[in-house]
């Protein structure tokens, strides 16, 4: 939908406008009138039959008055308004001395008809079935009927429409105690809200993504543990949990390697023997082999034999 007709959407013309004369010497005008009268609204564009909870209508400060709800059309300000279930929503407030309240007084001193017509948005939108009945504005109605509860009033707007019997609006002329000037930035409120909406959202995504970093260090950390056999102290895992992932990355990758490299040496006292050297021990253990065989030693393995003892004899006297 586009956001043209979004807006008209929540755009009501509500009652008559009847501009008094003005009277001599006065240069301001002023308006007031029944902006909404608190009855169901049928004959509008977009809803089937509608009413506004007049106990939670909101209006804040001083509201634009339009010419047909355009901006550009600046007519008056309200100044003043009052909402009870016996009269409805009442308005009043200035007319302009632009070409827009001119034109707005002007056609009515020369008999134009104008119609007040509300913007309001409501906070929630409430759907009565037609087997159901609400309590709105003092009075039971019965579905189906589209209620809007926590209506803000945007601005009211001067038309040539409206769709209300029971709304009415007068005009008079007097000397104005207050300026003029309109606020214009209706919306503000509502945008700075939908911001602080926003860095709130923001704030939370950013702290979620803290917290699973967070743990998904503390799962490495625990599977490091493991993979070293070694239980890491509460100092060494808060620095752990500080590292830079890279940083991390490569000493969790160091550690791994050192302690695979350690494990692959033999244990202490597990050496392999290296062989003798010495060609004493060598003749020594050639003896002993014959000897176990049953076989004697020739002459020749006799004077091996008797010349290898002699060299470890000698070996052992000199140490």
């Amino acid at each position: 939908m586009p956001v043209e007709e979004t807006q008209d959407k929540y755009c009501f013309r509500l009652g008559d406008l009847n501009v008094n004369q003005a009277e001599e010497g006065k240069k301001k005008r002023t308006f007031s009138g029944v902006a909404y009268s608190g009855e169901v609204v049928t004959d509008h564009w977009y809803w089937d039959r509608i009413i506004f909870d007049l106990d939670s209508i909101k209006i804040k400060g001083r509201i634009p008055a339009l010419l047909d709800h355009s901006p550009r059309q600046r007519a008056g300000v309200i100044n003043e308004h009052s909402i009870n279930h016996q009269q409805g929503l009442v308005v009043s407030g200035d007319l302009m001395s632009n070409e827009f309240g001119t034109e707005v007084a002007q056609d009515s001193d020369d008999g134009f008809p104008w119609q007040m017509s509300v913007r309001i948005e409501p906070s929630s939108v409430e759907e009565i079935q037609a087997d159901a009945s609400v309590t709105v504005n003092g009075k039971v109605h019965q579905g189906p009927i589209t209620v809007f509860r926590g209506g803000r009033i945007r601005e009211v707007s001067f038309c040539a429409l409206g769709a209300d019997d029971n709304t009415n609006a007068v005009a008079a002329s007097h000397n104005p105690t207050q300026s003029s000037k309109e606020d214009t930035d209706v919306d503000l409120e509502q945008a700075k809200a939908k911001i602080q909406e926003l860095e709130g959202q923001v704030n939370t995504l950013t702290e979620q993504n803290k917290q699973f970093a967070a743990d998904k260090r503390n799962s490495a950390i625990d599977a490091l543990a493991k993979d070293l056999g070694k239980e890491f102290t509460a100092e060494e895992k808060t620095k752990f949990a500080a590292m830079p992932d890279d940083a991390f990355d490569l000493m969790a990758a160091t550690l791994k390697q050192f302690a695979a490299s350690t494990q692959q040496q033999p244990p202490a006292g597990q050496q392999q023997q290296a062989p003798l050297a010495n060609p004493a021990f060598a003749h020594l253990f050639t003896h002993q082999a014959s000897a176990q065989s049953g076989t004697q030693p020739s002459g020749n393995q006799e004077h091996q034999l008797s010349a290898g003892a002699k060299a470890f004899a000698a070996q052992q006297k000199g140490k």
